[in-house]
């Protein structure tokens, strides 16, 4: 399954996790292990796990208002073949 470090709109830190959540779960998705951090810049940065069919994933991508992603492979993934998804910075 393929996955994303996506860059979002920042709120309150635990409210906003909540959001994402929910955001990941309508979509096909899920937070992996609430792996949200904040940068010096105060912008919220996940670790989303992301659905297998493009469009969901596109979906989930749009409605978490991602401003940036960059699309990784578990090393196990990546040893079978897979490649990760597009990344955007």
């Amino acid at each position: 399954m393929p996955y994303n470090w996506v860059r979002i709109r920042s709120s309150p830190p635990r409210e906003r996790r909540d959001e994402v959540k929910e955001i990941c779960r309508r979509n096909g998705g899920r937070l992996c292990e609430n792996q949200i951090y904040y940068d010096e810049n105060d912008q919220a940065h996940a670790l989303v796990e992301l659905p297998a069919e493009d469009a969901k994933r596109q979906a989930l991508l749009q409605e978490l208002g991602a401003t940036a992603f960059i699309g990784l492979v578990h090393a196990d993934e990546k040893a079978g073949g897979m490649r990760p998804p597009p990344s955007k910075q």
